[in-house]
């Protein structure tokens, strides 16, 4: 396996929490204490379901991102750094947030698994090919996942003699958290596009790695686990085949959005996403790009511009109302709005609504 791993050193320096996620109960369990034996603590919703999903009940999730916040611009607590010292296994995503990645680099959890080691982060996800004006997300070719191994040292990274990770892993933890952290902070994406679970059989690379780690620590139940792994990835791969089927006979293949959330999606299904800004939700788009999606909205007859969560609808929304057209959400899923709507119910939602908008029978 590439990275199951603690991460070592000491301390945590972490940002306070945004004031919809300061107060003392989002640093507890999000999943409330099921009596789990097993802890496990994920940045990001998509991570969590498939812990769920492969862990069943012997495992009590909690996700870092709170409801609804931006997730690219994760904070995090004091409390909620040092903590991950004491789960059994955390789940992130590298060089997607900065905070996630100071707190890995700057603790040292007992297990982790950096699923960007375990998806195909592809070099021609098609992201739109127009000018975002001042920011710089449009350059597909620094996505070249391989590139983010940077210059490491051993000595950042005290191997652990348990630890079944590579030097060259460590490197590599040590050298996207530093990469990530400077691109956070001048909200230049140059790392890989970080979207991966809104491509299911992206998602589905995740289930047996995180099987593997919950059967280690808990060998008495490593075959549920496994079977677990098997049945999650059958359902992700039936999720495939009917977005394959239900994309297949369309009237468009374009379609518009607030920012650039969709690349593997559309890569999967052979559409073609067009981002009013970047890869990151803050990023403000141009003048120059706001005419050109106006123009694109009048040349391809777009009827319906998405946002991708609720706090996009407003800037997202006078858009649409000057180029007479419609505004919707297409969920991107890294944070889960409503706590009854899992993951496949959020892809399934968002298949319907990309099969209404350009008009697929």
């Amino acid at each position: 396996m590439k990275r199951m791993t603690p991460i070592a050193g000491l301390g945590a320096v972490a940002l306070a929490l945004a004031a919809c996620s300061s107060t003392d109960s989002d640093d507890s369990d999000a999943t409330g204490d099921n009596g789990a034996a097993i802890d496990v603590t994920t940045s990001i919703y998509p991570l969590a379901y498939v812990a769920e999903e492969v862990g069943g009940d012997r495992v009590n999730v909690t996700t870092l991102t709170p409801a609804g916040s931006d997730d690219h611009n994760l904070e995090l607590s004091p409390r909620q750094v040092n903590q991950l010292d004491s789960v059994d296994l955390v789940i992130y995503a590298s060089q997607y947030q900065g905070a996630m990645d100071d707190a890995i680099n700057t603790t040292s959890p007992e297990r982790v698994i950096d699923a960007m080691e375990y998806v195909d982060v592809a070099d021609d996800i098609d992201h739109s090919d127009h000018d975002h004006g001042d920011d710089d997300h449009a350059d597909e070719d620094a996505h070249d996942h391989e590139s983010e191994d940077a210059e490491g040292t051993e000595d950042d990274h005290d191997h652990d003699a348990e630890s079944e990770a590579t030097e060259d892993d460590h490197d590599h933890a040590e050298d996207t958290t530093d990469e990530s952290a400077d691109s956070h902070a001048g909200h230049d994406h140059s790392g890989p596009d970080p979207h991966f679970w809104l491509d299911p059989t992206q998602t589905a690379l995740l289930a047996h790695p995180v099987a593997e780690q919950l059967a280690e620590i808990d060998p008495d139940n490593a075959d549920e686990y496994r079977a677990n792994a098997d049945a999650l990835v059958a359902s992700l791969t039936e999720l495939d085949e009917d977005f394959h089927a239900g994309l297949a006979q369309c009237e468009s293949r374009d379609f518009v959005v607030s920012h650039e959330a969709f690349g593997y999606l559309a890569n999967a299904y052979d559409l073609h996403q067009h981002g009013i800004a970047g890869i990151e939700i803050d990023t403000e788009p141009s003048p120059r790009r706001v005419a050109e999606v106006t123009e694109l909205i009048e040349e391809t007859g777009v009827s319906l511009i998405f946002a991708t969560s609720d706090a996009e609808m407003s800037i997202t929304g006078v858009l649409a109302e000057e180029a007479g057209v419609e505004v919707d959400i297409l969920d991107a899923g890294a944070t889960q709005r409503d706590e009854n709507v899992d993951y496949e119910e959020i892809m399934r939602t968002n298949l319907t609504k990309l099969q209404s908008a350009l008009g697929c029978s």
